[in-house]
């Protein structure tokens, strides 16, 4: 699904050498929906007073002001096409990433700027889930706050993403694992040659 991508084999930059992707969420597709939706309901309209404007004022009808009609209801078709490509531009590239290592956020406030928060998946301390409202509980979809421990704490939101729950385990696993990774490398751990000889 296009909100959605399991195990994608897919790469970003700044990816590590032995980090792999999990999961790719984007927000719940009725949102693209619903942004089309306005779209067309606005387009309609258009075409409506497009034909209807000018049986009722004489002065669209022929001459400079038909030109000037004309030319207004494209700059609005125009319009309208732009906010088509907005729509689709902020659905595709407004992202959350779940890897072996990290969780990500990626947020594209306009064409030339985005923004990019990060966590490490071991230093993830709580996931909560958030699911307001008629449509969200309907179609399953909500946000997903993830708040993370150390030195530099802070709180990740997946906004308006599908399955949360879903979402909130995997990360959950995935923060186990790595945690226990950890203990396991601090546990088992073992002096290198090279150690021993600067103690001594």
């Amino acid at each position: 699904m296009v909100d959605r991508v399991f195990r994608p084999n897919l790469t970003f930059l700044g990816q590590h050498k032995k980090e792999k992707i999990e999961i790719i969420y984007r927000r719940h597709i009725f949102f693209l929906i619903i942004g089309y939706a306005l779209s067309f309901i606005l387009g309609i309209a258009a075409l409506v007073v497009y034909f209807w404007l000018p049986s009722i004022v004489p002065f669209f009808q022929d001459g400079i002001g038909q030109v000037l009609y004309e030319i207004v209801i494209l700059f609005i078709i125009l319009f309208l096409l732009f906010t088509v490509f907005v729509v689709w531009v902020h659905y595709y590239l407004d992202a959350y990433i779940v890897t072996n290592e990290r969780v990500m956020t990626i947020d594209q406030v306009d064409f030339f700027n985005r923004k990019i928060a990060e966590a490490d998946v071991g230093n993830i301390e709580d996931v909560e889930v958030v699911v307001g409202g008629f449509f969200a509980t309907l179609l399953n979809f909500g946000d997903v706050r993830i708040q993370t421990a150390g030195a530099d704490s802070r709180t990740l939101f997946f906004n308006d993403i599908p399955d949360p729950y879903k979402a909130k385990n995997i990360i959950l696993k995935l923060s186990e694992k790595n945690k226990n990774s950890d203990l396991h490398k601090a546990y088992t751990y073992q002096p290198k040659k090279e150690d021993n000889e600067k103690i001594s």
